[in-house]
């Protein structure tokens, strides 16, 4: 699968990685056969009949389809009762922790990049949305979080909006065909938490190689009060990319940073707040290919501010003044945390007004 360097890293990342925490899957063990089958089917009956529905407007020229329906995983499978592995013992879902974001520097390999999460339309009101959503890949299947809110700490969407504020993952999604994506998500409702409507509960399983690399994809996961559609895509030599913003800040003002590719024209959000003192801003993971450009903007106020770095290359575009409101300092390091000549850091400061790039490692 690769291979492996001197130092008894592997060089690309594969499954067998690690030693499989549960042995025998514990849904098969508390279910009866008689009961699984009435889940089976139920859940099968519900998925034939969503991609029916939206077959059928695929037929009738639609010109607006809604997000491909992505067909949700049984709560139990017959492979629970039979010799060979279910998806619960090979994404060790009966384990809830999150995955390492320590691991070896791997050859530019299969990622997936995740563009946004949104509500299928607009709200007519403000909703408060709580819960996980992660992917579970073939590295390490731990859950890899992309939105983990408590109840105390709901997301808002306001009204007339849909997108979900999604966190940075912990590290690159490396799909190795298939990944989980597992999902937990509430709305929450005045009270004790009894009233509380489930926006969506369950597994996913994704085929990097069915969906295809290199487009943008769009699927929908069918909740009983909303759908939330993913857009996100599979990259065939996906560079670990790691985008740190270092700055200090005298007055409290509003950011907001993004980044895109070349590959792509969707913008990933990195921050979207306030900022004030002086540290790290934010720290955010996501997948480049190896011959892509990485664009990352600051806009503030009525003003934008473009960078762009390339793996291997360096600092292909930037600012060649201070940024305001920086007074002493403000650094943007980028990462390609991967092996061979792509493998480098960049960093743009400007630190008391003086402007410099150089190689940052």
């Amino acid at each position: 699968m690769g291979g492996w360097d001197e130092n008894g890293d592997p060089c690309l990342p594969f499954i067998g990685s690690w030693h499989r925490p549960v042995i025998v899957c514990t849904a098969g063990a508390n279910c009866t056969e008689e009961k699984a089958e009435e889940i089976i089917s139920s859940v099968e009956e519900r998925n034939s009949k969503l991609l029916g529905e939206w077959f059928d407007m695929v037929d009738k020229n639609i010109a607006h389809l809604p997000a491909f329906p992505l067909p949700v995983l049984p709560e139990i499978t017959r492979f629970c009762f039979s010799k060979y592995e279910c998806y619960h013992q090979r994404y060790w879902t009966d384990t809830t922790s999150e995955t390492s974001p320590n691991h070896p520097y791997f050859k530019p390999c299969e990622m997936m990049r995740v563009f946004s999460l949104r509500l299928s339309s607009p709200i007519a009101h403000p909703v408060n949305i709580y819960g996980t959503f992660s992917i579970r890949d073939g590295w390490e299947p731990l859950r890899n979080y992309l939105f983990k809110r408590s109840r105390n700490d709901p997301a808002t969407i306001s009204k007339g909006c849909s997108f979900l504020p999604l966190c940075s993952p912990c590290r690159g999604i490396y799909v190795l065909q298939y990944c989980l994506v597992d999902v937990d998500l509430w709305i929450k409702e005045e009270g004790d938490g009894s009233a509380d409507k489930l926006l969506f509960c369950g597994y996913v399983e994704l085929d990097a190689f069915l969906d295809g690399f290199g487009s943008k994809l769009l699927g929908g996961f069918q909740g009983n009060c909303h759908v939330l559609d993913m857009h996100y895509a599979f990259l065939p030599k996906g560079i670990e990319t790691v985008i740190e913003v270092l700055a200090e800040a005298e007055h409290q003002s509003k950011f907001k940073f993004s980044a895109s590719t070349n590959g792509f024209d969707d913008e990933i959000s990195l921050y979207d707040g306030t900022f004030c003192g002086s540290g790290s801003m934010f720290k955010h993971y996501m997948a480049v290919n190896k011959q892509e450009e990485l664009h990352n903007f600051l806009k503030m106020d009525d003003l934008q501010y473009n960078w762009t770095f390339k793996a291997g290359v360096g600092v292909v575009v930037a600012p060649e003044h201070p940024v305001p409101g920086f007074p002493q300092y403000f650094v943007m390091n980028v990462s390609f945390r991967t092996r061979g000549k792509a493998a480098s850091g960049w960093q743009w400061s400007c630190i008391c007004s003086d402007v410099s790039t150089k190689p940052y490692m």
